[in-house]
């Protein structure tokens, strides 16, 4: 290291640092201890660098490194600061059935689907592991419509008994029974357990040509969404149907609600 781009104060601090790194050194050499033993420099080199953002000096005999103290001018830029992951970023609204969706905050359902969403299935033993082993083999990486198909075959639909409650897609294909949206739950969770992001997929409340509240899942694939429903096997697109009017929909963190027919 250049020397003459330290001040008089700095010189002062690396001469006594060196100073007070060589006793210890010489003392474990003495009791037969190895440089081995002794911290790499170049971890210590990098967590000096990723901390402070100082150059570290290393002892070119033992390996030891040390960070020289930082330029008060850029005190500021001393400090660490905590790497927190990025927040997640909101899917494309997804519009649906002619209508535009709008991004809202929190409705009434959130907390529900924020209970239910999570639990993954790949790690978790259960009647689904013979499905996931050859799902994505036999419909060559595309197995929406047979996961649609498979948990309409294996879920029988029963309607809530105290309320309407949300169940986890572990606890539903365990079981064996659930409603519209314990339907469309199970299919995102084996979907994700395949490899299916899971922004790209939605829970979709709505009501039909009747006026009944209903849920189905909605997935983007292929530059399409693909509509799964409990009341159809057939795999159809969002474009497909006339007869749904959605509500809300729900992906990871957020929720969109629905407005003027999209253009």
């Amino acid at each position: 290291m250049n020397g003459s781009r330290l001040g008089t104060g700095r010189r002062v601090t690396v001469l006594a640092a060196i100073a007070w790194l060589a006793a210890p050194v010489a003392l474990l050499a003495q009791d037969g201890i190895e440089n081995s033993a002794l911290p790499a420099a170049g971890a210590a080199s990098e967590s000096a660098d990723a901390c402070l953002g100082e150059p570290a000096f290393v002892m070119p005999t033992t390996g030891l490194a040390f960070t020289l103290p930082p330029d008060p001018s850029a005190s500021e830029q001393a400090a660490c600061v905590s790497s927190a992951p990025p927040p997640p970023v909101r899917p494309p609204a997804p519009d649906l059935f002619r209508m535009a969706a709008v991004p809202v905050g929190k409705v009434p359902p959130l907390q529900k689907w924020q209970q239910a969403r999570f639990g993954a299935l790949a790690d978790h033993p259960g009647p689904w592991d013979e499905l996931l082993a050859q799902a994505n083999q036999v419909t060559l990486g595309n197995p929406v419509g047979m996961i649609n198909q498979w948990v309409n075959w294996h879920v029988r639909y029963r309607d809530d008994a105290a309320g309407d409650e949300w169940t986890s897609a572990g606890t539903t294909l365990e079981r064996g029974f659930g409603d519209c949206e314990d339907f469309a739950l199970a299919k995102m969770a084996l979907l994700a357990a395949l490899g299916i992001p899971p922004d790209e997929m939605f829970l979709v409340l709505l009501r039909d040509r009747r006026h009944e509240q209903h849920a189905v899942l909605v997935v983007n694939r292929d530059s399409r969404r693909y509509v799964l429903d409990n009341r159809t096997d057939k795999l159809l697109t969002a474009d497909e149907i006339d007869d749904y009017t959605p509500i809300l929909s729900f992906s990871g963190p957020f929720a969109w609600t629905y407005g003027n027919p999209a253009g």
